[in-house]
């Protein structure tokens, strides 16, 4: 967990995290910095941990605010709790109006591109910009084979839930990840964490209810296509789910987005390319002229 004040190890701007009271739940956020705000949204299965090389070097220039969405890392995750896409967006919505927030640039990344584009769908002027990492757009691209798909099936995955460890965590997330030794002892603690707080029945019912209904999609493709900011595609190209072919999507709804591929990363760009990630989105949000692709 993060903690400090003014300036972290090496002169950037400090991140802290706490837990903020938003309805009836505690939910744990990442924030620092000052400037325009800037909020980054997580995906399954990780958290707010996964922005944490992102966010210092973002602070430098913006306010950038980090949650954790319910049922994930160290944010509540009630079992009566629906664990939907609007449900998410609900809680981020009141969160910012707790924080003051009314306008931010939006990113978001796996299961987050699908909060942010509901958030955009809900008030497409509150988002001055708009940035999306590997994510599938399509109602198909959340319903193919993983490494999870055990955990639809009865009694299978009670039993794979129940007998998941720390080691079978960071095999399944070296697939998607270009460079495994970011994967440290010290990441895994993080990310095996909430395993051993409750995670594992929330992803039973992720995997088991629909975290949207069969008309969100087209309605929020409808509403990206409407999307009257700026936006911008970073994609890991290496990404066994959402590759290639979901950014070609993707950049099919935009108005003119500008599209940077990571030649070389994974799913997790944020893992994989943390820092370059990180001066491309503040390059972006300046107006700055940005690279074809990343290698």
């Amino acid at each position: 967990m993060d903690a400090g004040n003014g300036l972290a190890d090496g002169g950037t701007p400090a991140i802290i995290g706490r837990r903020e009271s938003v309805r009836t739940l505690r939910i744990f956020v990442r924030e620092g910095g000052t400037g325009s705000p800037v909020l980054l949204l997580h995906g399954i299965p990780t958290s707010s941990y996964l922005w944490r090389d992102v966010l210092p070097h973002l602070a430098g220039s913006h306010r950038v605010i980090a949650p954790d969405l319910p049922g994930f890392g160290r944010s509540d995750r009630p079992r009566a709790w629906p664990y939907t896409v609007a449900a998410w967006a609900d809680i981020v919505a009141d969160l910012l109006g707790l924080l003051g927030v009314s306008t931010y640039a939006l990113v978001g990344h796996d299961l987050g591109a699908l909060v942010a584009a509901e958030l955009i769908a809900r008030d497409p002027g509150a988002a001055t910009a708009l940035i999306l990492t590997n994510t599938s757009l399509r109602y198909g691209g959340w319903h193919g084979v993983s490494p999870l798909s055990l955990l639809r099936l009865p009694l299978a995955g009670e039993v794979g839930v129940a007998l998941a460890r720390r080691w079978m965590l960071r095999t399944a997330m070296r697939v998607y990840v270009s460079e495994p030794d970011r994967l440290s002892r010290a990441a895994m603690d993080e990310y095996w964490w909430p395993f051993e707080h409750g995670f594992r029945e929330v992803l039973l019912h992720l995997y088991r209810s629909p975290i949207a209904s069969g008309t969100d999609f087209p309605r929020w493709r409808a509403a990206l296509e409407a999307y009257p900011g700026r936006a911008l595609l970073a994609w890991g190209l290496r990404d066994p789910s959402f590759g290639a072919a979901e950014l070609e999507h993707a950049a099919g709804l935009l108005a003119d987005p500008a599209v940077v591929p990571f030649v070389h990363a994974n799913h997790f760009i944020q893992e994989d390319r943390p820092q370059a990630l990180a001066r491309l989105i503040g390059a972006f949000l300046a107006g700055a002229a940005l690279p074809r692709a990343v290698p």
